[in-house]
Formats: C-alpha cells, sequence, structure tokens
C-alpha cells in the first residue's frame, strides 16, 4: 500500500477508531464504578464477605460492571488495531504477528470476564447461606469460598488476556514513538499504563491511568493534539516526533514567514508604482506637428 493509500485510509476511518479509543477507555471507568459499587458498607464485615454479600444481594450489578469490562476489551481492540495499521506502515519492522494480539487478546479478557462473573455469584450464594459471616472467620470462609468456585476456563482465559494486553499497551506506544506517531510522554505513559494492567498497586488509579490514556490517543487520532500531532501522520513516513524546542522554532518560522506575506503585496505594489512612474519620465513628450506652409502663387500680370 502506497503512502497515499495509508493516509486516506487512515482519514476515512480515524473518526470510528477514535470512538471507540473514547469508549473504551469510558465504559472501563464506569463497569470500575459499578464494581467497587457492589459492597454495601456492611459494619463488622470484612471486605471479602462484604462483597459476598452485596452480590448476593443485587448479582445485576456484577453482570453489569462485567458486561461494560467486555465492552471497554472490545474497543480496546479497536483502537489498538488502528494504532497498529499506522504504526506497521511506517515500521514494516513490527512483528505482523502482533495483530493476533490485538484481536485475541482482548476477547479472551472479555471472556474471562463473563466467567468469573457466573463463579463470583455461585460463590456469592454459597456464603450467604452458610456460616459463620463476620468477624476473621467469616472473612477466611469467604476467602475459601471463593477459591473452591474459581472457573479455571475464567483463570486461564483471563491470565492470557490480562498478559496480552499489558503487552499491548507496552510495545505498541514504544514502536509508535519509534516512528513518530506518539510523543515521548504517550509512549512512556502507556508503558506505565500496561504495567499496572497486570499489577494493580493503588486501586483504582490503574483504570484512571488507562482511560485518561485512551482519551488522548483518541484525540490524537482525530488530530486534536496541543501543538499539533508530529508529522508522521501527516507524510505516511517514518519521521520522529518533533521536541518541544522544535516546534517553537517552526511556529517562530511560521509567524515570520505569515508576516512577510502580509507585507509583500504592499511592497510590489510601491515597486510597481515606482516603475510607472519611472516610465512616464522616460517616455519623451509628442512633438506637436506644424501644418505645412502654402506658398501662395504669384498672379502674373
Amino acid at each position: 500500500m502506497s503512502d497515499q493509500e495509508q493516509l486516506q485510509w487512515e482519514a476515512r476511518w480515524r473518526r470510528p477508531f477514535a470512538a471507540a479509543a473514547f469508549a473504551a477507555g469510558f465504559v472501563m471507568l464506569a463497569g470500575t464504578g459499578v464494581l467497587l459499587s457492589v459492597p454495601l458498607g456492611r459494619e463488622d464485615l470484612e471486605p471479602r464477605p462484604d462483597f459476598l454479600l452485596g452480590v448476593d444481594d443485587s448479582p445485576v450489578s456484577l453482570i453489569g460492571a462485567t458486561a461494560l469490562q467486555a465492552i471497554a476489551a472490545l474497543c480496546l481492540s479497536a483502537a489498538f488495531y488502528y494504532l497498529f495499521r499506522a504504526t506497521i506502515h511506517r515500521g514494516p519492522q513490527i512483528p505482523k504477528w502482533f495483530v493476533y494480539l490485538i484481536v485475541a487478546g482482548p476477547i479472551m479478557y472479555a471472556v474471562a470476564q463473563v466467567f468469573n462473573a457466573i463463579a463470583q455469584i455461585d460463590a456469592a450464594e454459597i456464603f450467604a447461606d452458610g456460616r459463620p459471616i463476620a468477624g476473621n472467620a467469616g472473612d477466611d470462609r469467604a476467602e475459601d469460598v471463593l477459591q473452591d468456585n474459581v472457573s479455571p476456563i475464567g483463570l486461564g482465559l483471563g491470565f492470557a488476556g490480562s498478559v496480552s494486553i499489558a503487552f499491548l499497551f507496552v510495545m505498541l506506544p514504544l514502536r509508535a514513538r519509534r516512528v513518530g506517531l506518539l510523543s515521548p510522554f504517550m509512549g512512556i505513559l502507556g508503558v506505565i499504563a500496561g504495567v499496572l494492567f497486570v499489577l494493580p498497586l493503588l486501586p483504582g488509579v490503574p483504570v484512571v491511568l488507562q482511560a485518561f490514556w485512551l482519551g488522548a490517543l483518541g484525540s490524537l487520532f482525530l488530530g486534536n493534539w496541543p501543538g499539533g500531532r508530529g508529522p508522521a501522520w501527516e507524510t505516511g513516513e517514518p519521521d520522529p516526533w518533533p521536541a518541544p524546542a522544535r516546534r517553537r522554532q517552526a511556529a517562530a518560522a511560521d509567524a515570520d514567514a505569515d508576516a512577510g506575506a502580509a507585507d509583500a503585496p504592499g511592497a510590489s505594489n510601491g515597486a510597481a508604482a515606482d516603475r510607472a512612474a519611472s516610465s512616464t519620465a522616460a517616455e519623451p513628450e509628442p512633438t506637436p506637428q506644424r501644418p505645412s506652409s502654402r506658398k501662395r502663387r504669384r498672379k502674373r500680370g
């Protein structure tokens, strides 16, 4: 595919894929919010027993959170595909098997969420029907019930899908940065988001960071980027993302060029007037022609 054909494809599909990036970030936040609202905050209960009793009282909340997470994973796959397609055209050295991870990883993660939700709903029903519930004994029992009802399929798919998505978060931004499609900030932020996807050190922070990165990625697809996108988006060829100092120099040069263009018409008109005046002065004034005198004929007498 030529550069022109690739740029036409990117221009034609940038809005749908940007919408997918925005949707992935928003739905990811919404699903996490619904999931965090499942525990009801009962007194004298540890977080795990409280969560299981909340799921037993309202399994619809867990199902809704799971559905949102699955949708976010599928939208994430679309956003990754657009970035991969743009990157591989400008840097053919990127492995083509990345595309299989882009498709399979989020799908495995979405299916795993469904299996895990079913297992958690069963565990919540079993826990609510037994005793003890409160105190350390209730917490230990909740842990045992959750472990006994783990779905092997969901566990395997969830691990494979999470690792695949984390790998894409890390490797795709690095490759895109190398060919000039992402700024250094976006490349580093993508790596951090990928690491936190499998190592959520702070509750809630990874999701917020990933949603922010996806929103920024969607804006980049649309060309709405502070200071403009990198030139690689316009040329279709690998071109390093310009440093801030280079951007300022280019902006200053454009401003000078605009100022010169604004002054050019006046200067050209003045030069034309001078040329006209000089040509007028150089031309000799026409000498009026006198009528030829007629000699009077003398009469011969």
